[in-house]
């Protein structure tokens, strides 16, 4: 049982391993911390992304009109829990594919071709 502590939150974390010969490690972390504080980055960083996707303009090949991003910026789900996307968007619920979406936007903004980590030229 953790008592109510207001804006501090207790948890305690155990993490069990297999080591040499069978044996096994247990980690277990106490951890008391400020809830608003740690979620006060987070919420700067989805601002500036949320800023950030309404400069950007794409278009497709053959399209002469340049559009913007959907007003549900599929973009912040990298940095929430749930994702939200427009209707008939598939829901990508992985956080790395999630950072590499966001990472291929970013770089395709300044002239750079996306990462993808199939290495289909190997193959």
């Amino acid at each position: 049982y953790v008592p109510y502590v207001g804006d501090s939150k207790r948890a305690m974390d155990e993490y069990t391993s297999e080591i040499f010969m069978g044996g096994k490690n247990t980690l277990v972390i106490h951890n008391t911390c400020e809830d608003s504080l740690l979620a006060a980055p987070i919420i700067l960083d989805l601002v500036l992304i949320a800023e950030l996707v309404t400069r950007i303009t794409l278009k497709k090949d053959g399209v002469e009109e340049f559009h913007s991003f959907h007003p549900i910026a599929v973009l912040l789900s990298y940095l929430t829990k749930a994702p939200l996307v427009p209707p008939g968007t598939p829901v990508v619920n992985a956080l790395a594919k999630q950072r590499a979406m966001l990472e291929n936007v970013l770089r395709a903004c300044i002239g750079l071709a996306p990462e993808s980590n199939m290495l289909m030229e190997f193959k």
